[in-house]
């Protein structure tokens, strides 16, 4: 026997883009008197009703599992025919799935009731995402009672998933949204408008008030189940890392591939387990069933129970429908990250291949990241050390730059270390930071801070534990440039290997200048004092020049040297400072050791300084080659 029909005749609205073939869902939102809400009616199509079980369709919607959207084209799940059957639409009657509540303005839906449709033809009306914004704001358009009140209910229901901690995220200005699962995912161009949280916010409350309806009748359902992993973070730090990151292309992307790699994906189970990405106790999926295996699935197993048909699936074949979506899903997703990833690895090894200063940094740092997996090559040393010299190097980069694990990369990377110490000091909390994204199975660089002197004159002593190995302390008249330098040597000490002691720190006679009183190339460390002083070849040794030319040596002297040590397996040229003149008119000296070969220049600024010692060794080695 079927369940009596419902009928309303307020208009339903299809949003969706003009193009759509596939209008799963149509909805009314009618604002109730007193502001007390709003009321509530959500219908979707009724597939099960035209896609017999076994039938030819259904047979193809079980091997697609869902519609497929294609640069150029789209690949329907059903079937042409039997998509066409099914979509809702303004010229045809249909049957459908009828959802209806009363939604409070606190964002619960309640009063619940689910029940078979028929929605007759002319009540529904399609209304395209760009044609919402300017509904919304002219009063006198004949949907703008309803659109607005679809919009201020599902601001409520967004303002109350974000209370329960749902890591929701829409960003239509520049096209990203967090989806179910809390990864970030792209929206098309558009449907870049609040249509777009209009429907989502009211077909996610649907999903959940169907799942809640099913559990308290004991139907068993496939539940849309969303396991919890810490290791993502909390809600609040994801939603602060999102907002900070919205606005630079290159830690977004990072951001967003730190999501998806963390996040586990949700499962369709019979059994519900709740939903962590959106914070429910329950969630399933029934309101695309043009598009979803998943919601024909469950939509039948409803429509038999209004009915008081027998169900069409035992338990036994409803979990092992489940699984096999899982399993496909599983590996479809896996299949299309192999894609990319090698998609991206060619791109990568071509732009390895051409001049590296003329990358961009998004794509450097790509190169970088590909070839921190091997061999330093002498090339991209040299990019290395003049990128640093220009300050071109960012927080990602030097965060891929201390995880190459082949020893040719150590020299290379204590020179960075050692020159972003001594030159930005402030960045190194910000390359702690982006490491710990990419590694957040990782225990974070963990700072212990102590404080001595006066008042007046106080001392802080910072030190950092990276990856378990323990740096020396840090002390300066400020905890800030403390805890900087203290990351920064304690990264050094894991690259090198140093575990050093657990020993409080050994405070300065004299008061310290606000920098950090020790040099990380020779940090100070309690206990039995060591030579702070590198040991230096002063024989000078036969450095290979064949092939080079002088005047390319010349263009970027520092990157140079820096490649020519790399191929001859030197050590990594160091520099000295010295500074002389007043303090409105300084002038530095510097002097460059390089395989036991020195030379000296000196300049008004210390970059000038430095690369003119650089460019005066070039000339002594090529004039004695």
């Amino acid at each position: 026997m079927a369940s009596p029909t419902a009928t309303d005749l307020s208009t339903l609205l299809m949003i969706d883009s003009a193009s759509a073939r596939d209008r799963d869902d149509a909805f009314a939102v009618t604002p109730l008197a007193g502001g007390r809400g709003w009321a509530v009616e959500v219908h979707v199509a009724g597939v099960a009703d035209v896609v017999e079980l076994g039938s030819v369709a259904d047979e193809q919607a079980f091997l697609r599992a869902e519609t497929r959207y294609l640069r150029d084209r789209t690949i329907p799940m059903l079937g042409e025919t039997a998509e066409q059957a099914t979509t809702l639409t303004a010229e045809a009657a249909r049957t459908s799935l009828r959802v209806t509540g009363t939604l409070t303005t606190d964002g619960r839906l309640v009063d619940v009731t689910i029940a078979r449709g028929q929605i007759p033809s002319g009540r529904c009306i399609a209304v395209d995402h760009a044609q919402v914004p300017g509904i919304l704001t002219d009063p006198e358009h004949p949907l703008h009672v309803q659109l607005a009140a679809a919009d201020a209910a599902a601001q409520a229901l967004l303002t109350a998933r974000r209370d329960g901690g749902a890591l929701a995220f829409y960003d239509l200005t520049r096209g990203w949204a967090t989806n179910e699962d809390g990864a970030i995912v792209a929206i098309a161009a558009e449907l870049r408008t609040v249509a777009y949280i209009i429907v989502q916010e009211l077909m996610i409350a649907t999903n959940e008030a169907v799942a809640l309806w099913c559990i308290e009748r004991g139907l068993p359902i496939l539940f849309r189940n969303h396991r919890t992993n810490p290791v993502a973070g909390s809600t609040d730090e994801l939603m602060q890392e999102i907002a900070a990151a919205a606005g630079d292309p290159d830690l977004f992307a990072k951001l967003r591939g730190r999501l998806l790699s963390t996040l586990r994906a949700a499962t369709y189970d019979p059994t519900v387990h709740g939903h962590y990405g959106l914070r429910l106790s329950a969630y399933t999926h029934v309101t695309s069933p043009l598009r979803r295996v998943a919601d024909l699935i469950n939509q039948r197993i409803i429509f038999a129970h209004l009915d008081h048909s027998p169900a069409p699936y035992t338990g036994e074949q409803l979990a092992a429908l489940g699984a096999d979506l899982n399993r496909r899903t599983r590996a479809a997703r896996e299949a299309k990250k192999n894609h990319f990833k090698h998609a991206d690895q060619r791109i990568v090894a071509q732009e390895a291949a051409r001049d590296l200063t003329a990358l961009d940094a998004r794509t450097f740092h790509k190169v970088l990241k590909s070839a921190a997996a091997g061999l330093l090559r002498g090339e991209l040393a040299a990019e290395l050390a003049r990128r640093v010299d220009a300050d071109l190097l960012t927080a990602p980069d030097v965060a891929v730059l201390i995880d190459a694990a082949d020893p040719t990369w150590l020299p290379l990377q204590l020179r960075v270390l050692d020159t972003l110490a001594d030159t930005h000091p402030e960045t190194g909390p910000s390359v702690a930071s982006v490491w710990r994204q990419s590694h957040p199975d990782q225990p974070p660089t963990d700072l212990e801070i102590r404080r001595n002197g006066s008042d007046h004159h106080p001392l802080f002593a910072a030190r950092a534990t990276h990856l378990g190995v323990r740096g020396p302390w840090a002390i300066a008249a400020a905890k800030k440039p403390a805890e900087q330098a203290a990351i920064w040597a304690a990264v050094r000490a894991q690259l090198t290997g140093t575990d050093h002691p657990d020993t409080e720190p050994v405070w300065p006679v004299t008061e310290p200048s606000p920098e950090p009183t020790a040099p990380l190339s020779a940090p100070m460390v309690a206990g039995p004092a060591s030579s702070a002083e590198p040991h230096r070849t002063t024989t000078p040794a036969a450095l290979n020049l064949d092939g080079a030319k002088k005047s390319k040596a010349l263009s970027n002297p520092t990157a140079w040297l820096m490649s020519l040590a790399q191929n001859n397996h030197q050590a990594p040229p160091e520099w000295e400072f010295h500074i002389d003149g007043p303090a409105h008119a300084p002038r530095f000296t510097a002097t460059v050791h390089l395989a036991g070969h020195i030379a000296t220049a000196d300049a008004t600024t210390k970059t000038a300084a430095k690369t003119a010692s650089a460019a005066a060794l070039i000339e002594t080695l090529f004039t004695h080659q």
